[in-house]
């Protein structure tokens, strides 16, 4: 893996208006920067609706030395935006390669740009995302993408698609690793075990994160039911 000069951040969330997902990858870019990288960013839903969006896809993939994959998790895979504009990217690059005889591809001795996932859920256990984590991997090694690693955060509920700044302590080990994931990665080198580590660190108790997750919900019921109670069986 070779440092590279420039990244790209594709946004897999297809939630309108600000995301976790979009939250944690701006952040690592905003870290890049400072590193010298110039960034750019993408969101994966508005880039597979149209030819012409997609085709601006390819062009930023295209001039990316490093591409960051922000998503959410959906069941145990990624959002179908995101799956489709990996299949989009994959088809290009492996019809590319193989129409042009490698004319239009990196040379074998340098490479293809480096990829990373990173992958947020709603549960506490990062184990759910580890399938996706694997999907991101695989995708990498057909399309020519050189794997960095993947980074997981469970609980991203508790950003709520808030700044990662502005959350401070309580964010502060998914701060620190995406801050040592940037200086490895401006570096040239992979993602250091010890940011997959302090990434999956809960930001607090699981125990505690369920209790305000039903809390929550609770208060929502409360709100909206009109003082029907949550396991009324009216027409039992």
């Amino acid at each position: 893996m070779k440092a590279p000069r420039t990244a790209l951040l594709l946004v897999g969330s297809p939630k309108p208006g600000a995301s976790t997902s979009e939250s944690l990858g701006t952040y690592l870019c905003e870290e890049l920067e400072k590193r010298g990288l110039k960034t750019q960013t993408l969101h994966v839903v508005k880039a597979v609706r149209t030819e012409e969006a997609t085709g601006e896809l390819h062009a930023a993939v295209d001039a990316a030395d490093l591409v960051v994959l922000s998503f959410p998790l959906y069941v145990d895979s990624l959002p179908a935006p995101a799956i489709r504009a990996l299949e989009l990217i994959a088809a290009r690059r492996i019809g590319k390669d193989a129409a042009c005889g490698g004319a239009d591809a990196p040379p074998a001795d340098e490479g293809g740009p480096a990829f990373v996932a990173i992958c947020q859920s709603g549960f506490p256990e990062v184990e759910q995302s580890e399938i996706a984590i694997e999907i991101c991997r695989n995708f990498a090694a057909a399309a020519g993408f050189e794997w960095a690693g993947g980074l997981i955060l469970g609980a991203g509920g508790m950003i709520d698609g808030k700044p990662l700044r502005k959350l401070g302590g309580m964010m502060r080990s998914a701060i620190r690793a995406l801050d040592l994931s940037a200086d490895e990665l401006a570096a040239g080198r992979p993602l250091p075990a010890e940011a997959v580590r302090l990434m999956a660190k809960p930001a607090i108790p699981a125990f505690g994160y369920r209790f305000m997750g039903n809390w929550g919900w609770r208060s929502q019921i409360k709100k909206h039911s009109d003082g029907v109670p949550v396991d009324a069986q009216p027409f039992a």
